[in-house]
């Protein structure tokens, strides 16, 4: 026989995951010294916050900027475009990818992705954070490498997007 719950008097989640604004996602990526800074493509974006009930984790899904990616053409794919944290909670970045994994990447508004991808800079990541979360590398090198596509400025050598990347891929399986 399981025991009453005991009233409350104000019942306020320990933790939430909310969907925000671009912007304020940008705002706290910047805050939190994210090395590529904010996320500006012209086209579909969404954005989460883990918070307790200051944000911890930010995650931001947008369309892929090439036609093709991992085996999978745009319309069937969502990216993680950005995820961060604050720099006091390390732990929130795998809570926050799993939680945009399962929760936030299978909702993205505009078609119903087959897969998610991700990338991460080798200079920079060894990859383990999306590899222990489950998901497979589709490429070692991979990623704008000297800019000036059609909608992208070109790369100098200075700038933190410059470099080989590694694409990771979840695949979401369909009932």
């Amino acid at each position: 026989m399981s025991r009453p719950l005991q009233p409350r008097l104000l019942d306020v989640p320990i933790a939430a995951l909310a969907r925000i604004d671009v912007d304020e996602a940008n705002e706290l990526l910047v805050a939190w010294g994210h090395r590529l800074g904010p996320v500006h493509r012209p086209f579909g974006m969404q954005a989460f916050v883990l918070g307790l009930p200051e944000p911890v984790a930010v995650a931001v899904s947008a369309s892929t900027v090439s036609n093709t990616a991992a085996g999978y053409r745009r319309g069937e794919l969502v990216e993680l475009a950005r995820l961060g944290r604050a720099p006091a909670a390390p732990w929130a970045l795998r809570v926050m990818l799993r939680l945009w994994r399962e929760l936030c990447g299978p909702r993205w508004p505009y078609w119903r992705p087959l897969a998610a991808i991700s990338y991460s800079k080798n200079a920079d990541h060894s990859g383990d954070l999306y590899r222990f979360d489950g998901w497979e590398r589709a490429a070692d090198n991979c990623g704008v490498t000297g800019g000036g596509g059609a909608w992208s400025r070109p790369r100098y050598s200075t700038d933190p997007a410059k470099g080989p990347k590694s694409l990771w891929r979840w695949r979401y399986v369909r009932d």
